[in-house]
């Protein structure tokens, strides 16, 4: 009992491997700061003088809970005076450098030795709130900022946010309880990163102020009709599409591992050139490609379930 005593005295907390922990934190700290972001977005859109704001001075304002981000870089498409769609960028480019956290701590874990439960526990508590909780607040700013305050609709996104944030939940918990039993090139479901790439590539696109896309919103506006603006256009296309990716998290439809399947081991010449085509195509245009990768790679999901489901039946005709 002493000697309990005297270890206990020694060691009051448990060692922990620093490095994949660290890279998880970071995980957590991104999404953490994305939310904080999207919740300046919210208030800047809230201050008609904050939003019009032309002075450096009153964007600083607006801005200071999210000081420790550089806006002074050259944005082609967002209004100079107008910091909402540039917070909204960058609470988007936070969910996408959370991406790479999460990537990097997992293989860290692996090449050190250091994979343990208590990993596996925070990186998903990490996963819950950097791809579970910050695309929906994300969404919701994108909603408040557009839809007027005496809207009947304002509660509905509550809801779209709520489906997509429980259904992150329950992904990250069956994927911990057969962590370790799945085909390790396929996912059980949509990933969550994956899931939340798709939402952070939307709102990136629509905060881009590309005239296709403010084009189809204004065509959209006129159909719904009730003086529907394009920003509020945007706003409802937005809430829908968290129905989508939150629902196949909790799907067993098949999903493929790129990493694992496509990069792993050794590959063709091919396959290099590929992936520097790509890289440099994100380089030049990152919010149209971030769109059409992450959300091909769910609709590509989608239709090979489908044409998997087409076949089964086929060959159970035929029997």
């Amino acid at each position: 009992m002493l000697k309990a005593e005297n270890n206990y005295v020694r060691r009051p907390f448990r060692r922990v491997h620093i490095l994949p922990s660290l890279l998880t934190v970071g995980n957590f700290a991104c999404g953490f700061l994305s939310i904080i972001v999207s919740l300046n977005a919210v208030y800047c859109a809230a201050r008609p003088e904050l939003r019009d704001a032309d002075g450096q001075a009153e964007m600083a304002a607006a801005l200071t809970a999210a000081n420790f981000i550089v806006l002074n870089k050259r944005e082609n498409h967002p209004r100079p005076g107008n910091p909402f769609p540039k917070l909204l960028t960058w609470a988007c480019i936070l969910i996408f450098v959370g991406m790479v956290f999460d990537s990097l701590d997992g293989m860290v874990a692996r090449r050190v030795g250091a994979a343990s439960a208590f990993g596996t526990e925070l990186d998903s508590l990490a996963d819950v709130v950097t791809f579970g909780l910050a695309p929906p607040v994300m969404v919701n700013a994108v909603w408040i900022s557009a839809m007027p305050s005496s809207s009947p609709w304002l509660g509905t996104i509550g809801i779209f946010g709520f489906i997509f944030a429980i259904s992150a939940v329950l992904r990250l918990a069956r994927y911990n309880i057969r962590c370790g039993s799945s085909d390790r090139n396929t996912f059980t479901g949509l990933p969550s990163p994956a899931a939340a790439g798709c939402v952070a590539a939307a709102v990136l696109l629509i905060a881009g102020g590309y005239g296709s896309v403010e084009s189809f919103a204004a065509w959209v506006a006129g159909l719904a009709g009730n003086d529907f603006t394009g920003s509020q256009a945007k706003a409802h296309m937005l809430g829908v599409f968290l129905l989508l990716p939150g629902i196949l998290m909790i799907t067993t439809i098949p999903f493929a591992h790129l990493a694992n399947r496509y990069l792993a081991g050794k590959k063709s010449f091919f396959t290099l050139v590929a992936a520097v085509l790509l890289l440099a195509l994100t380089w030049l245009e990152p919010r149209i490609m971030l769109f059409a990768g992450f959300n091909g790679y769910m609709l590509g999901g989608l239709l090979l379930a489908a044409w998997r489901l087409g076949r089964r039946g086929q060959a159970r005709a035929r029997a």
